[in-house]
């Protein structure tokens, strides 16, 4: 009888051990899929921008850009800058325009620049984010896909940053498509997004691919990342 009783007792404890640690385990796998969850915010873009440079060819296009570069040619413009003209983006569909990005030449402040220097910039304008600027210099990082997006880096809003301009100055150009990195501020809290751009090696096309962000504030996001 002591013998059964004893048996069963341990029994028991086993049971128990083993009901412990199962619960222990199933605590951790939630606890680690909490953190994992994220709600990313994914549209396709595919909008291509492209600043022609020969008169004529200008003279002879009527695509939008190349009557906005006609009508600073001929003076019936607000401006006397040659550009594509800036195109900005609601990337959360609010009322708010977050960036913009535009293709520009730089002659009219560089008049004595060598004729085989190319003299276009492709640059970006945050309106309403910050973006991921390693440079700190207005040379905003054109990041690879899988890359982490978060707070470990360096951000800033500088109203006019270079994707890629002569001599090599910017990270985009000529290196196919990358990721751009931005965030959505509020209140010390962050929403953290990408997006995808081309810009050629002589600055003259700009491609908005497509852009991401994670809906829930303070999370990170991979370049590229989708869903």
């Amino acid at each position: 009888m002591k013998i059964l009783l004893k048996k069963s007792l341990f029994g028991l404890l086993l049971l128990s051990f083993l009901f412990s640690c199962q619960k222990e385990e199933t605590t951790e796998t939630t606890n680690s899929t909490s953190n994992l969850s994220q709600e990313i915010i994914y549209k396709s873009v595919k909008k291509q921008y492209v600043l022609q440079q020969n008169v004529q060819d200008i003279l002879n296009s009527d695509d939008e850009i190349s009557l906005h570069i006609d009508s600073v040619i001929n003076g019936t413009s607000y401006t006397n800058i040659i550009s594509t003209g800036e195109k900005s983006f609601n990337l959360n569909e609010d009322s708010i325009l977050d960036i913009s990005f535009d293709i520009i030449d730089l002659n009219l402040y560089n008049t004595d620049l060598p004729e085989n220097f190319d003299s276009l910039a492709a640059r970006v304008h945050p309106l309403n984010v910050e973006l991921l600027d390693n440079s700190t210099w207005g040379y905003p990082d054109a990041l690879e896909a899988d890359q982490v997006i978060n707070n470990n880096a360096y951000w800033d809003s500088h109203i006019n940053n270079i994707l890629g301009t002569f001599q090599n100055i910017g990270n985009f150009q000529g290196q196919g498509y990358r990721f751009l990195g931005f965030r959505f501020t509020n209140n010390g809290h962050y929403k953290y997004g990408w997006i995808k751009l081309y810009c050629s090696l002589h600055n003259d096309t700009l491609i908005v691919d497509s852009y991401a962000y994670n809906n829930i504030e303070d999370s990170s996001i991979l370049a590229g990342q989708e869903e």
